[in-house]
């Protein structure tokens, strides 16, 4: 059984952005657009999923699916599981650099 509070830090805690650097090749294309970030949606193939930094959710505005890591990891082809593991590492690695951050950076 996978603990709520892990599934919970992978869709708050760790930033889209760094999901969708960490897939590299396998992630859907992206860019900063005025000051948020977008990347093409997995649903439709439109640039129009952008993150909201609040929730750290993703909305596309052209056909109106909201995504969060793990959904975005499922929607690329990947097993609940599997994205779930993917996501802890790539979790773990973003506290570890966050905690050698001087703290006005954090």
């Amino acid at each position: 059984m996978i603990d709520a509070e892990l599934l919970r830090r992978i869709r708050n805690e760790l930033p889209m952005p760094v999901t969708v650097a960490a897939l590299g090749r396998k992630g859907p294309p992206s860019k900063w657009s005025e000051g948020h970030f977008r990347f093409q949606c997995p649903a439709c193939g439109e640039l129009k999923a952008t993150v909201n930094p609040r929730n750290n959710l993703a909305h596309c505005f052209c056909c109106q699916r909201n995504l969060n890591n793990i959904d975005l990891l499922m929607t690329l082809g990947y097993e609940f599981r599997a994205a779930v593991e993917i996501l802890t590492a790539w979790l773990n690695r973003h506290d570890a650099q966050r905690a050698n951050l001087p703290s006005s950076r954090k």
